[in-house]
C-alpha cells in the first residue's frame, strides 16, 4: 500500500478514522511543501489546502457526512462514475500561488471486510490551466454569441441541398422576415423565403463554383408573404472529401434602399420629362461654357438641334456685349451658387435675340456643373420699350388727374401717421372752412378739433388692423358752419408703401347731414312699417312659399326695368338675376330656409335693354301656426348710384396714389433745383460787396450785407429742406446696426465741439438694431448736437441709455441744458420751427423734425420731457429685429 501511494505522480494521503495522516505520497510533499514526518500521525492535512482549518472531502466522507459536501464544496461536487463510492469536487483556493489555483479532489472511504469504514483516500490534481482556459472559451462564446445575437443583420447556417433547412439564425434574421422567434424559422425550408425557387438553384450554383458570394442581391419574401430585398454573403465550409458541408452567411434588409433607387430613377425620369417639355431652354454646362448637355427648346432657340448644340461652347452663341460681362457673370456665380441676368445671344443664322438667364451651380460625383434655364424675353424687351412711352404719356395726364382730384364732388385729403394733412381737394376743404393750403402740416386737432377725437379712433383702427374702414359715420361743427351739428359718411384707406407698412391715410367724405334728418324722421314711424319706410324710394316683395308666387308693389319696373308677371315664381325671379349673382341668392334663400336668417343680398339685375342694374334686397321669412315657412317679405333697393359712386371714388383714390408720389418728387426736385440760383445770388453780392465796398456809404455796405446774410440763410434752408424731403426719397439698406459704432463714430467726428464746449457724453451697453446706419448716425447726431447747443452749463453732460419694451428698444437721450419750455411743445418737431431767437442760437429749426421723420420711418415714435433750467430727456423706439421697414 505505502509503495502504490508513494509511487502515484498524484498528491495522494490515507486518513485513519479518527482523521489522522497515515499516508502522505511524495508527490504532495512536493506540491503542498510539507514533510510526511511533519504530517503522520497529526490531523493537520488540511494546510495542504486551506489556509484555516476545515474539513476536506476525505473528512466528511469517513464521518459519512454527506450534507456537509454540500455545506463546504456547495455545488462543486458529485459522485464519482469512475470509482464507485467516491465522490469528485472542485475548489479554488486564491492562497495558493500568485493568483490562487484550481484544485480537482477525488475521494473515497475506506471500508474493512465487514464494510466498516476505517478510513479514507483523497487525491487531487491541479487544473488551474485548464479552468482559465475553459473560462476564456466560455468568455469568448458569450461575447459571439452577443455580438450576433445583437448585430442589425440576419446571420445564418443552412445546408446545401436545394429546399435546405436552417442550422442556426440569430434573432436579426426572425425580426428581418417578420418571424416572432428563430425556432420557428428552424422549421421553414430554405427554399421557401425565395420569390422565385429559381433563384435558389442559381446561387447554390454559383457558391458551389466559386466557394462564397458577396452582396448577392436577392428579391426574397417574408413570413407573411410580402416581398424583401436583401444583400447576401455567403461562404461554403467543406469536409475531409472536399463537399460542403454548411453555409455561413450574413444577410441584410436592403428593401429602402432598392425602394429609395427606384424612386430615384423614377424621379430621373420625370425630371427628364419635365426639362424635355418645357417651354424654357434648359442646359449643363461647365463653368468654361461647354455644353454637356441640353433639352431641345434650348437648341431651338439657337436654332439648331442638341446633336448639334452639345459639344459647343457658350461662346459660339454670345454677342460681344455678353463676352464683356462673361467674367463679371462667372465670378458672382462662383461666389454665390447662383445668378440671374439679361443677355442676347446669336442664333445660328446670325439673328439676336435677348433672353433671361438664371444659372445655379449643383454638386454632383463628377464636380460641379452649372445649370442654366434660359426664356426668352425678346417680346418682353419690346413691351418695355412701350411701357416707357405710356409712362411719358401718364406724366402729360398729371395735370388732368390734379384737376379731378381737386373738382371731385366729395371732400378728398390724405393724412400722414401723425394725421397731419399731406394733400386735401377743395371739397374737403370748404366742408372745414380753410383754404386748401392752411390745411398742410396741420392736425385734425388744429383744424377740426370737434372731428379730431372721432378720427383719432378710426386711425387708430387702420394702423392696427391694416384694412381699410367703410361707411363710418362722422358727427360734430366744422368752423365752415359754427354751431351747426353736421353728419359725413367716411372712408379710410390705408395708404402703404413698397414695403406694406402704412405711410398715412387716404380719406374720402360725403355729408349725409341732409339724410340723417330724414333717417331721424323715418325712425319715429310705426315698427309694423318698418321694411316699408327702409325701403323709401324701392319696391316690395312678396313671396308665397306654398304656392312659389311672388308679388311686387308698383316700382317694380324702377328696379328691373319692366312690369312684374303676375304668376312670377322663384326661378322666374332668377332669370333676371345677373348669371354671376344667382348663386349668391341661392345661398342666401337657403340660410334663410334652413336657419332662419334674414334675407340679405346684393346684386345686379339685367334689364331689358340690356343694362345692368345694382340692387340691395332686404327680406324676412315668416311662419305660419304650425311653424311651417309660410311667406317671405321684403324690399330691394336700387343702389346703382352708390355703386358707381364707389367705384369712381376708388379709381380717383388710386390717381391720388400717383399724384402723392409726384408731389414728394416735386419737393425734393423743387428744393434741389434751387441750389444753383441762391449760389449765384449769393456769389454776385459777395462779388458785388468786394468790389464797390469802398466805393459806396455804410448803409449800401450794411444792406449789401443783409442781403448776404439773407441769401445764406435762404441756402441753409433749402439745403435743410433738400435733406428732409431726402429722408423720404432715399431707400435705405437696413442691417443690423451697432449703436455704440455710431457714437464711437459720433464723439470722434465731433471731437472738436465736445472739447470746445468741455462737453461729456456717456452711454451705457447699447444694442443691435434694425436700421439704416446713415440714418441712425443723423438721429443720434441732431440729439446730441441739440444738447450742447442748447446748454448753459461749464460741463454739458449728455447720458445715452436704452431699454427693451415689449417688442421695441427705447433709447433715452437725456442733457442737463436749458430745458423747453412747456408752451413750444407742438412746435418742437415741426419742420423750421424755432424756439429760439438767431441771435440767441444759430440753427434753421429742421434738426428735431429730421429726428422725428427718420423714427418714424423706421417703424417708431419720438417724445421728450423737459422743464426749463433742468435739461432735457428725448425717447424714441426702434422696433427689436428684422422688421423690414423700408425707408
Amino acid at each position: 500500500m505505502d509503495a502504490i501511494i508513494n509511487c502515484s505522480p498524484l498528491p495522494q494521503f490515507v486518513i485513519d478514522s479518527d482523521h489522522k495522516v497515515v499516508y502522505w505520497n511524495r508527490a504532495l510533499e512536493e506540491y503542498s511543501k510539507l514533510n510526511a514526518t511533519d504530517i503522520l500521525g497529526t490531523d493537520n492535512h488540511w494546510k495542504a489546502f486551506y489556509n484555516s482549518k476545515r474539513p476536506c472531502m476525505v473528512d466528511l466522507l469517513v464521518d459519512e457526512d454527506i450534507d456537509g459536501l454540500a455545506y463546504w464544496f456547495l455545488d462543486n461536487y458529485k459522485m464519482s462514475e469512475l470509482v464507485e463510492g467516491a465522490y469528485e469536487g472542485e475548489h479554488f483556493s486564491p492562497h495558493m500561488g500568485k493568483g490562487g489555483k484550481y484544485l480537482h479532489f477525488t475521494a473515497s472511504a475506506i471500508k474493512d471486510h465487514e464494510g466498516n469504514i476505517i478510513g479514507g483516500l483523497e487525491s487531487f490534481e491541479d487544473i488551474t490551466q485548464r479552468k482559465i482556459a475553459e473560462n476564456d472559451l466560455q468568455e469568448s462564446e458569450e461575447k459571439f454569441r452577443s455580438l450576433v445575437e445583437n448585430l442589425n443583420v440576419g446571420v445564418y447556417r443552412n445546408t446545401v441541398d436545394l429546399g435546405g433547412y436552417f442550422i442556426q439564425v440569430n434573432q436579426a434574421f426572425a425580426r428581418m422576415f417578420g418571424y416572432e422567434s428563430t425556432s420557428e424559422i428552424m422549421e421553414t425550408k430554405v427554399i421557401d423565403f425565395f420569390l422565385d425557387p429559381s433563384e435558389r438553384i442559381t446561387f447554390l450554383e454559383d457558391l458551389k463554383k466559386e466557394g462564397s458570394i458577396i452582396d448577392r442581391e436577392l428579391h426574397l419574401k417574408k413570413k407573411d408573404n410580402t416581398p424583401i430585398w436583401v444583400s447576401v454573403s455567403a461562404k461554403a465550409h467543406y469536409n475531409e472529401h472536399g463537399t460542403i458541408e454548411w453555409v455561413d452567411g450574413i444577410i441584410e434588409d436592403i428593401n429602402h434602399r432598392k425602394i429609395s433607387e427606384e424612386a430615384l430613377i423614377k424621379s430621373e425620369e420625370r425630371y427628364r420629362s419635365i426639362v424635355e417639355n418645357i417651354n424654357d431652354g434648359f442646359c449643363i454646362h461647365d463653368f468654361e461654357g461647354n455644353i454637356l448637355d441640353c433639352n431641345e427648346n434650348f437648341a431651338l432657340m439657337l436654332g439648331s438641334v442638341p446633336e448639334e448644340i452639345i459639344g459647343t461652347n457658350l461662346d459660339e452663341f454670345s454677342s460681344n456685349t455678353m463676352m464683356l460681362e462673361k467674367n463679371n457673370v462667372t465670378g458672382e456665380l462662383k461666389k454665390t451658387g447662383i445668378v440671374e441676368f439679361d443677355a442676347d445671344l446669336l442664333k445660328k443664322d446670325g439673328n439676336r435675340c435677348y433672353y433671361n438667364i438664371k444659372s445655379s451651380i449643383v454638386s454632383g460625383k463628377n464636380g460641379d456643373k452649372v445649370h442654366s434655364f434660359i426664356r426668352d424675353v425678346t417680346k418682353r424687351r419690346e413691351m418695355e420699350e412701350i411701357l416707357h412711352e405710356s409712362e411719358i404719356k401718364s406724366q402729360k395726364r398729371l395735370a388732368e388727374i390734379e384737376a379731378i382730384y381737386n373738382s371731385a364732388p366729395i371732400g378728398l385729403c390724405v393724412l400722414d401717421r401723425n394725421l397731419r394733412f399731406v394733400r386735401i381737394n377743395d371739397r374737403m376743404a370748404k366742408i372745414n372752412g380753410f383754404p386748401p393750403e392752411e390745411h398742410i402740416g396741420k392736425t385734425l386737432q388744429e383744424i377740426v378739433p370737434d372731428l379730431a377725437e372721432q378720427g383719432e379712433i378710426v386711425a387708430k383702427e387702420v394702423f392696427e388692423t391694416k384694412k381699410k374702414v367703410m361707411g363710418r359715420e362722422f358727427n360734430g361743427i366744422t368752423p365752415a358752419k359754427p354751431g351747426v351739428l353736421r353728419t359725413w359718411i367716411e372712408q379710410w384707406y390705408p395708404v402703404k408703401d413698397s414695403s406694406n407698412q402704412i405711410i398715412g391715410i387716404n380719406v374720402a367724405v360725403l355729408e349725409i347731414t341732409d339724410i340723417k334728418r330724414a333717417d331721424k324722421a323715418l325712425k319715429k314711424s310705426e315698427e309694423k312699417l318698418r321694411l316699408a319706410i327702409e325701403g323709401a324710394d324701392a319696391v316690395m316683395w312678396f313671396w308665397n312659399l306654398e304656392k312659389d308666387v311672388f308679388e311686387w308693389t308698383d316700382r317694380y319696373i324702377n328696379i328691373f326695368g319692366t312690369n312684374p308677371d303676375p304668376e312670377m315664381s322663384y326661378d322666374d325671379f332668377l332669370k333676371s338675376v345677373h348669371p354671376e349673382d344667382r348663386e349668391k341668392v341661392k345661398n342666401a334663400t337657403q340660410r334663410v330656409m334652413q336657419y332662419g336668417e334674414d334675407f340679405k343680398v346684393e346684386l345686379r339685375t339685367i334689364w331689358p335693354d340690356r343694362s345692368i342694374h345694382w340692387v340691395y334686397s332686404l327680406g324676412r321669412l315668416f311662419y305660419d301656426f304650425q311653424g311651417k315657412p309660410k311667406e317671405m317679405i321684403g324690399i330691394a333697393i336700387d343702389i346703382t348710384p352708390s355703386k358707381l359712386a364707389e367705384q369712381e371714388l376708388q379709381e380717383t383714390l388710386k390717381q391720388l396714389k400717383r399724384s402723392n408720389a409726384e408731389l414728394e418728387q416735386f419737393a425734393y426736385v423743387a428744393s434741389h433745383d434751387l441750389q444753383e440760383p441762391l449760389r449765384m445770388i449769393t456769389s454776385f453780392l459777395q462779388l458785388l460787396q468786394r468790389r464797390y465796398e469802398n466805393q459806396i456809404d455804410s448803409d449800401a455796405n450794411e444792406f449789401i450785407q443783409f442781403a448776404v446774410d439773407g441769401a445764406a440763410r435762404m441756402q441753409e434752408l433749402v439745403n435743410d429742406l433738400l435733406t428732409y424731403s431726402r429722408i423720404g426719397r432715399k431707400t435705405g439698406k437696413f442691417e443690423y446696426v451697432n449703436t455704440e459704432d455710431i457714437l464711437k463714430q459720433i464723439t470722434f467726428d465731433s471731437r472738436l465741439l465736445i472739447e470746445e464746449n468741455n462737453a461729456h457724453i456717456n452711454y451705457d451697453s447699447l444694442p443691435l438694431v434694425w436700421a439704416d446706419y446713415t440714418q441712425m448716425v443723423q438721429v443720434f447726431q441732431n440729439l446730441i448736437s441739440n444738447s450742447i447747443k442748447y446748454n448753459e452749463q461749464e460741463n454739458p453732460t449728455i447720458n445715452i441709455s436704452a431699454e427693451k419694451k415689449i417688442n421695441d428698444w427705447v433709447f433715452k437721450v437725456e442733457d442737463n441744458g436749458i430745458g423747453i419750455d412747456p408752451k413750444h411743445r407742438v412746435h418742437v418737431f415741426k419742420i423750421f420751427q424755432r424756439l429760439h431767437g438767431r441771435d440767441e442760437y444759430d440753427g434753421t429749426g429742421i434738426g428735431l423734425a429730421i429726428v422725428k421723420r427718420i423714427v418714424e420711418q423706421h417703424g417708431g415714435m419720438i417724445w421728450y420731457e423737459s422743464k426749463p433750467g433742468e435739461g432735457s430727456i428725448f425717447y424714441f423706439s426702434i422696433p427689436q429685429g428684422d422688421e423690414k421697414y423700408e425707408i
